[in-house]
C-alpha cells in the first residue's frame, strides 16, 4: 500500500478501522471522526494533508505514525510517499465538510483557542468563504444548541477570522429604488455622521475637562441625535428583511444581528444621557462604543448579510420588503425612484451586481 498526502481519511479507516484509535491518540480533534456525521462529511472529503491541518500535527509525522501502526497491527508494509516541497493544502470543496470545519473553528474560538492558529486552519482548509456559508454556519451552531447570544458574542471574533477572505468579496450594488440600494445609501449617510463625530471627539479628547466638553456639547448632542436615527434602518431590517430571510429558513443572521442592534440602541441612549448630564469622561466611552459598533455593523451588512440576501431572496421577496418600507420610514435619506419587482417570484433577484 502507498500512503500519500492525498490519501483520504475515510479510505484509510474503511480498510483499517483500528486506525481511529491512532488518530484520536494523535490529536483530540480527531475524536470528531467517531461522530458519523463528521465521518461522512469531513472524513470522506479530507486528505491526509488536510487532516494534519485539522489536527494541528505535522503531515510527515502523521503519515509515518499511520504506516507504523498498520505494520504493527497487520504486518503489512506501507510505503509513505513524501510530499512535494512547497505543496499547498487544497481547500475543502464539499459543502457539508466545509460547514463542519467552520463550526469547529468557531467552537474553538468559544473555547479560547489561539486566534492565529484558527486563522491558519481557516486559510488552509477554507480559504475563500461565501456569505451564505457564514449564515449556514451560524444557523448550524444554534441548531446544535449554542445560544444565539453566544453566537452573537462570537460574531465580531469570527468575522475577524474570515475578514481577509471577506475583503475579497465584492460589495453588492443594486439599482436605485431596490431595498438594498436604500439600505446602502443609509450606510453612506451613517458613515458621514460618524466622520463628523470623529472630528468633534478629536477636539474634546477623552479628558474630564468640563469646560472643554461644554464648548462642544451642543455639537456632540446634535450628531448623536442624528446618529440615533439608525433605529429606522434597524427597524426595516427587523420587520421587513429578516422575516423575508426567515421565510427562506435563514434565521441565524437575524437572531445575531437583532441583538447587535439592541446593543447599539443601548449605547446611543447612554451617549445621549451622558452628553446631556455632562458625564465626562465616561460619556466618551459610550459614544466611541456606539460609533465602533455601527461601523462594524455596516461591514457585516455589506460583506455578509446583503450579499447573502441578494443570493437567496426572489423578486417576490424583495417586493414584499419594499412594500412595507414607507410605513417604517428611512434614516437620513429618501429612497431613490427606479427599481420595481418584476416576475414576482419567477426568478431569483440577482438583477443587482457586485462592484
Amino acid at each position: 500500500m502507498e500512503l500519500t498526502a492525498q490519501t483520504k481519511i475515510d479510505d484509510l479507516l474503511t480498510e483499517y478501522p483500528f486506525l481511529i484509535d491512532h488518530f484520536t491518540a494523535r490529536s483530540q480533534k480527531f475524536v470528531l471522526l467517531k461522530n458519523p456525521a463528521i465521518r461522512n462529511t469531513v472524513g470522506k472529503s479530507a486528505t491526509m494533508m488536510q487532516a494534519a491541518s485539522i489536527g494541528g500535527v505535522e503531515l510527515e509525522s502523521l503519515l509515518a505514525g499511520i504506516a507504523a501502526e498498520i505494520k504493527v497491527k497487520t504486518g503489512q508494509e506501507v510505503f509513505v510517499k513524501k510530499n512535494e516541497p512547497g505543496a499547498q493544502i487544497e481547500s475543502l470543496t464539499d459543502d457539508d465538510a466545509r460547514q463542519e470545519v467552520l463550526k469547529d473553528i468557531i467552537k474553538d474560538l468559544h473555547a479560547g483557542a489561539d486566534m492565529a492558529a484558527l486563522k491558519k486552519r481557516f486559510h488552509d482548509l477554507i480559504k475563500n468563504i461565501d456569505p451564505s456559508e457564514i449564515a449556514r454556519m451560524e444557523q448550524g451552531l444554534m441548531d446544535e444548541g449554542m445560544p444565539g447570544a453566544e453566537v452573537r458574542r462570537l460574531c465580531d471574533v469570527h468575522v475577524e477570522v474570515f475578514k481577509e477572505s471577506l475583503a475579497n468579496q465584492k460589495v453588492p450594488t443594486a439599482p436605485p429604488g431596490h431595498p438594498l440600494h436604500t439600505f446602502m445609501m443609509e450606510n453612506r449617510a451613517a458613515e458621514g455622521i460618524i466622520h463628523e463625530l470623529g472630528h468633534v471627539l478629536a477636539k474634546t479628547g477623552d479628558t474630564a475637562d468640563r469646560e472643554s466638553f461644554k464648548r462642544h456639547q451642543a455639537r456632540l448632542a446634535a450628531l448623536v441625535d442624528r446618529l440615533a436615527d439608525i433605529n429606522l434602518h434597524f427597524l426595516r431590517k427587523e420587520n421587513q428583511l429578516f422575516p423575508a430571510l426567515e421565510r427562506r429558513h435563514i434565521s441565524g443572521p437575524s437572531q445575531v444581528m437583532w441583538v447587535l442592534h439592541d446593543d447599539i440602541r443601548i449605547a446611543l441612549k447612554a451617549a445621549r444621557a451622558g452628553i446631556a448630564d455632562m458625564q465626562v469622561p465616561d460619556v466618551y466611552s459610550s459614544i466611541r462604543y456606539a460609533v465602533k459598533s455601527m461601523a462594524e455593523m455596516i461591514y457585516k451588512e455589506e460583506h455578509i448579510l446583503f450579499p447573502m440576501a441578494g443570493e437567496i431572496l426572489t423578486d417576490e421577496d424583495w417586493g414584499a420588503v419594499k412594500k412595507g418600507e414607507d410605513e417604517v420610514g428611512y434614516a437620513w435619506i429618501a429612497p431613490e425612484k427606479g427599481w420595481m419587482p418584476s416576475g414576482w417570484g419567477a426568478s431569483p433577484s440577482n438583477r443587482w451586481t457586485s462592484s
